[in-house]
This record gives C-alpha cells, structure tokens and sequence, in this order.
C-alpha cells in the first residue's frame, strides 16, 4: 500500500482532520523507533509510560496487537521530539499533564478510566463539538489530538497494516491493493 494511500484512509477514520505535523511525520516516513534499548526522548518516563497506556485504551489488545506492541508510544515521542514546533510539542506535554491531573489516571484503573475515555469521545466526536479558545485546556481538544496521533502511529505501524488491515506494509515500490482484495474491511 502507498503511504499516501494510507493517510488518505487515516484522515477517512479522523473524520477528515489531520494536523501539520502529523502529516508531515507521516510523509516523511517517520515510524517508531526500536523497542530495543529505547530512551523516550521529548516525554519523561512516567508521561511516556502514561501514553502507552492511554494508546492501548484507545487501540487495544484485541484479536490483534494493541497500540502499545505497535510501538504508538514510541511514535508519538519521536513525533514530539522531532516534527512539532517546539511550541507545540510543549503544549502537548502540559496538555497531558493536565489530562492525568483532571482525570487523576495514576490512582484509577484502566476499567474505571475507560468508561470516561467512551464519554470523552462522545463529546469529542460530537456534531455541536466547538474547539476551545486559544490557549486554554480542553481535555475534548486534547483527546481529539492523542486519538489522532494514535490512529495514525497504528495505522502505519507494520502491526496496523499487517495485522489489523491484513495489508503489506508500504516499500520502496508502490503497491495498489483493490478494496475487494482486502480481508478485513476498516469500515463499512
């Protein structure tokens, strides 16, 4: 499959945003990094670590990998350390930390914060959705962007072509794969 392609489709599932840096990662060709002797470069470990797990809520272990064994946490560091503005990965570091302290992650289940993170896409994904002013925490801005950066780590992870679409992973050579060759279908 051609990585245009694939951000097509990734822009498809996001509801037809996806933001600048993003898109320019995803262009470029930026993937996760080795799971082998990894150091999160932008994010402290107790953030990263808190990354993995709301990946995983998000994407998780089902009948294929999850977020986490596709290397998204890895993924969003790297697209943090090297593809946002400065600016931007620093307002996504005190977006997060807001988010842990509003929804008090490290003193709650996984089961307990699952139900608000359905609630938050509700909300987030909602028609009368209106982003916030400039500046301020939102934690509905926020989860609409760690979804996107999410969706698109997975879905351009070997594990999210391989395994979760059944699809080659994209090569140096272009492969066009017709929608009835597909054995499982991302959407109806």
């Amino acid at each position: 499959m051609h990585r245009r392609a694939a951000i097509s489709r990734i822009t498809l599932i996001l509801g037809g945003a996806i933001s600048a840096p993003t898109l320019s990662a995803l262009l470029s060709g930026c993937t996760a990094p080795s799971a082998e002797d990894f150091a999160p470069r932008f994010l402290s470990p107790g953030q990263f670590q808190l990354i993995g797990r709301l990946a995983n809520l998000i994407i998780p272990d089902t009948d294929t990998p999850g977020a986490r064994a596709a290397g998204v946490d890895r993924f969003i560091d790297e697209l943090l350390a090297e593809y946002y503005p400065r600016s931007e990965a620093m307002k996504f570091h005190s977006m997060l930390s807001a988010f842990d302290a509003a929804f008090d992650l490290t003193n709650r289940s996984d089961e307990e914060f699952f139900e608000s993170l359905i609630n938050l896409d509700t909300a987030a994904y909602a028609d009368d959705y209106t982003p916030p002013v400039a500046g301020s925490f939102n934690e509905l801005s926020f989860h609409r962007q760690l979804k996107e950066l999410v969706v698109s780590g997975y879905y351009t992870s070997e594990i999210g072509m391989k395994e979760e679409l059944r699809m080659q992973p994209f090569g140096p050579a272009r492969m066009d794969v017709p929608r009835s060759d597909v054995e499982r279908a991302w959407s109806d």
